[in-house]
């Protein structure tokens, strides 16, 4: 495992390994802070999410300039910040301020999500996605072990378990500064002497550069990289060369000299060159966007990522994931009660347990999607429709059953499989773009998918429009997800009719390296 891999995921950990996050309101409460439910529900929660959304434009334009490191290491500064706050301030302002470095660091993740592509060749790009994913949930599992049995066994207090939190999320700083540099990006610090560096991708041949799910062929590459060489604009005149009595020199055969272009770049300021180069830049960078959304694969996993990230957001609000729901900033909607409290048989010791097995089961399985050798690009559609109607039909059994054990099952089974989709997109998005768009194409996404998120808590949850109970939640959140299935299961179906049925299937696992490279391709 390359070194990069190693410590981008020992960072992972120990970001992670926060055991005082499910207790944050108890500590809020409590003789520690002194805050009351008012306060803690409509105060201080909220700002999470104010501080998130406009938070989250900035980082993911700004991250691929910064090169991904310091972003990386910025969030593990703001993560310090957060903790002293909690452990030393006091009274309202003091809180919400720690709910706006909070959610600085939250949108600051894409940086970490992002980093590995930049520093690993593209045909690690499977393997690398599982552990970075499998080892964030590792560190939450451990994170909920040692406060479960630090609390239950009453050893510490929760001031100790956020002391445990800041010596973690600094160890996650240090490590921070360890990892390599990425190397320079498609966009920003070009050496403009050098164009190949304009398509690098450490895997030598250019062909690797280029957007595989659409076939552009060698030619196209090429003319991508020459049009990222600036023609030669008005600023630079060839002039012949003209002598001290003010007449061209001439050789022998009379013929004029044509002497080097002769630049007028002088006469601009720097504030004008440099305004300049931003417009350049951003014209290249949108016109890379578009190109990318061409992308027949890259489109169909974004589309998936942004609508199931809403739509699992939604379910983790109403089930109540975590007992710290200011994690997903979802205080700001005043919730008072949740699908356990609905049935009548929540048990604060049942849904720790539940926080481990949905915790643990989701490192297994996004671990294990790094090394399953699919042709996605293939059975890609198909498995996103079957599975994600799997998840709707489990939507439902919880919106009409009572029994606490059945909705405990079937969450766990819905986090699991949402867990193994997610880690799949991300790959395959990142497979399918150039280095210098990773952050930006998240943080896309992930933009995306709040902005459909408010949307449907505006319509579903707000009083003042469907005012939804709670448990019929589930059943509208499941025709959510039932809409999605049978979007990608028609266009499953129609291309496997094209292509025909037997050869996608002799087609759909990948044997050989060859196989690999093919379905990369």
């Amino acid at each position: 495992m390359e070194r990069a891999t190693v410590l981008l995921c020992l960072f992972g950990f120990f970001k992670e390994l926060r055991p005082s996050e499910p207790f944050l309101t108890p500590y809020l409460k409590g003789p520690d802070k002194n805050l009351t439910e008012e306060q803690v529900t409509n105060e201080i929660y909220p700002v999470w999410t104010y501080t998130y959304f406009p938070t989250l434009l900035v980082v993911l334009f700004l991250t691929d300039y910064l090169r991904y490191k310091p972003v990386i290491v910025f969030e593990g500064l703001t993560l310090i910040l957060t903790w002293v706050l909690l452990l030393w301030g006091h009274g309202v302002a003091m809180m919400q301020l720690m709910q706006v470095t909070y959610g600085v660091s939250t949108a600051a993740e894409i940086g970490y999500f992002s980093y590995i592509y930049s520093v690993v060749p593209r045909d690690r790009y499977r393997q690398v996605t599982g552990y970075n994913r499998s080892v964030v949930l590792v560190g939450r599992f451990a994170a909920s072990v040692i406060a479960q049995v630090l609390i239950s066994t009453k050893l510490v207090d929760y001031f100790a378990l956020n002391c445990f939190s800041l010596g973690s999320v600094s160890v996650a700083f240090i490590l921070g500064f360890t990892l390599p540099t990425a190397k320079k990006s498609l966009f920003f610090h070009k050496d403009a002497n050098n164009t190949e560096q304009l398509l690098d991708t450490e895997q030598g041949p250019l062909e690797d550069s280029k957007l595989t799910s659409e076939g552009k062929d060698e030619d196209d590459i090429k003319g991508r990289e020459e049009s990222q060489v600036p023609d030669k604009t008005a600023s630079e005149e060839t002039l012949p060369c003209v002598g001290d009595d003010g007449t061209a020199s001439a050789d022998k055969k009379g013929a004029v000299e044509v002497c080097e272009p002769i630049t007028t770049d002088f006469r601009r300021s720097p504030w004008q060159k440099g305004q300049s180069e931003c417009l350049t830049t951003l014209r290249h960078l949108g016109q890379s966007l578009l190109d990318a959304y061409q992308s027949e694969a890259l489109l169909t996993w974004s589309v998936w990522w942004a609508f199931a990230k809403c739509g699992n957001s939604q379910v983790s609000v109403v089930c109540g994931l975590r007992l710290n729901l200011s994690v997903c900033g979802q205080h700001k909607f005043n919730f008072k009660t949740d699908l356990w409290y609905v049935t009548q048989m929540y048990s604060n010791m049942y849904y720790n347990h539940l926080q481990f097995f949905i915790f643990l089961l989701g490192a297994l399985v996004s671990l294990l999607m790094g090394h399953v050798k699919l042709k996605w690009s293939i059975v890609g559609e198909a498995v996103l429709g079957v599975v994600s109607l799997g998840m709707a039909l489990l939507l439902f059994v919880m919106a009409t059953t009572q029994n606490i054990w059945v909705c405990y099952v079937c969450y766990v089974i819905y986090r699991t499989s949402y867990q193994a989709l997610i880690t799949i997109a991300t790959f395959e998005v990142a497979k399918n773009l150039d280095k210098a768009l990773y952050a930006l194409l998240f943080g896309i996404n992930t933009f995306v998918a709040l902005g459909l998120q408010t949307l449907l808590t505006a319509v579903v949850v707000d009083r003042r429009v469907l005012a939804t109970p709670v448990q019929a939640q589930y059943t509208v959140y499941g025709g959510f997800f039932c809409a999605i299935a049978a979007a990608y299961l028609l266009k499953s179906v129609v291309t496997c009719t094209y292509a025909g049925w037997r050869e996608t299937w002799e087609k759909s696992w990948v044997t050989t390296t060859h196989d690999e490279d093919s379905a990369r391709k």
